[in-house]
């Protein structure tokens, strides 16, 4: 059966909905962490049973937001970022942006001084102070309750510096020992939430039963594997506390490697919050697995209505991927997590599809 989609128009701030509209052309994508999430659709002008004044005010740049829903539950939304009119087919060419683009164009403007204080709970007052301002509320709800003391950090940010909320939350999530965020929509009777997800050190479900498979050939219709050394080493070396003499490291060596005939390669991760020895040792075996060279990174295309399909997984959930082809001949497995996804909704002269981008873990 063909998916049905529906896009709905709403204000931002007060969460009124203007308009559903039909579109074509749509492109939507979604990542963890604020990464290249973006929406593309257009419409026409004088249709039938609307006002033009009514499409145009659903869809304000800067002011409005468009829900998408598969089968009647949402897969996102975007805010409207800009449009493009062309007088000669009367139609509208629409832009978005996530809701975890907003902290980008928020600037800090009061002392915001945090000393010694768990990450999360910084990420969150951020989120919090932020709404606070005049003209700021955009109804993120952030998580209540209180995170466990894991990573203490501090935070010190005057107006005169002239940064913005999304810089100072990234600094933060996008460490080394930082965590996955992302903002949700749900749909609540007639309404819609919007949630912000907090999940340290990953969201996302793990390797278990159940768990979405893709294979090739199979639901996957096309695939490509990119295989890397930007971020691998034969030598992946993971420095915890201290400085100089008193720093903690260890090291992971894939000698085998080495024996095969390739040449030494040096990388090193820095996880400063790790002090003792143990846990360092365990960080740096699983670092050493995922630099493990060359580095693999798999793209997917499926077919939006095979089994898993979409909506039926989220950003961060594990799945395994099986190929055997010409290019894996013996086969190939590997067990990632999600992090980004791209669709193209059904058209009359298209099915609906699905780009799958995984985590460049390496697990052959």
């Amino acid at each position: 059966m063909v998916a049905k989609y529906r896009y709905v128009f709403l204000t931002m701030r007060d969460e009124q909905v203007i308009e559903e509209i039909d579109l074509y052309g749509v492109y939507m994508s979604e990542s963890l962490n604020g990464g290249d999430s973006q929406f593309d659709g257009t419409f026409q002008l004088d249709q039938t049973g609307k006002r033009n004044v009514d499409l145009l005010a659903a869809t304000q740049p800067g002011r409005t937001y468009v829900v998408v829903e598969r089968n009647g539950v949402p897969v996102g939304g975007w805010i409207i970022w800009s449009r493009v009119y062309s007088a000669q087919s009367k139609t509208v060419q629409m832009h978005g942006i996530s809701f975890e683009a907003y902290p980008r164009r928020q600037r800090i403007v009061s002392n915001t001084v945090i000393s010694n204080t768990e990450q999360i709970e910084i990420f969150k007052t951020l989120w919090t102070q932020m709404q606070s301002v005049s003209g700021r509320n955009v109804n993120i709800i952030v998580p209540s309750g209180t995170a466990p003391n894991v990573t203490l950090k501090s935070i010190e940010v005057y107006p005169y510096e002239v940064k913005y909320y999304g810089e100072v939350m990234s600094s933060l999530a996008d460490s080394s020992d930082g965590f996955d965020w992302r903002i949700v929509i749900v749909k609540d009777g007639p309404w819609y939430r919007k949630d912000l997800l907090i999940g340290f050190p990953y969201l996302g479900t793990g390797v278990h039963v159940g768990m979405p498979v893709y294979e090739y050939p199979g639901n996957i219709t096309q695939y490509y594997m990119t295989e890397s050394m930007a971020d691998a080493g034969t030598h992946v070396l993971t420095a915890g506390a201290g400085e100089g003499t008193d720093m903690i490291a260890a090291e992971v060596a894939h000698t085998d490697l080495i024996a095969g005939g390739m040449p030494r390669w040096d990388v090193d991760v820095v996880r400063k919050d790790i002090d003792t020895l143990a846990l360092l040792s365990t960080v740096a075996n699983a670092q050493g697995a995922i630099r493990r060279p060359p580095m693999r990174t798999i793209k997917v295309t499926v077919k939006g209505d095979h089994v898993p399909e979409i909506g039926s997984f989220n950003l961060g959930d594990t799945a395994r991927v099986i190929l055997k082809d010409a290019r894996n001949p013996e086969g190939f497995q590997k067990d990632a997590r999600l992090v980004a996804w791209k669709v193209r909704p059904p058209t009359s002269e298209q099915v609906e599809e699905a780009d799958l981008i995984f985590e460049g873990d390496e697990i052959a």
